[in-house]
């Protein structure tokens, strides 16, 4: 499991997901324009 979290439109969010997801979903939420600032694989 990865925990990301990401700014976007001045809002902090926080995620889990499984590994296999993460890159994916790091990928798609830059594309919304969100800033990542932590990824941490647990």
């Amino acid at each position: 499991m990865v925990i990301i979290e990401w700014l976007l439109n001045g809002k902090r969010s926080r995620e889990v997901v499984s590994l296999r997801q993460a890159k994916h979903r790091r990928l798609q939420l830059e594309a919304f324009g969100a800033v990542i600032y932590w990824s941490e694989r647990i």
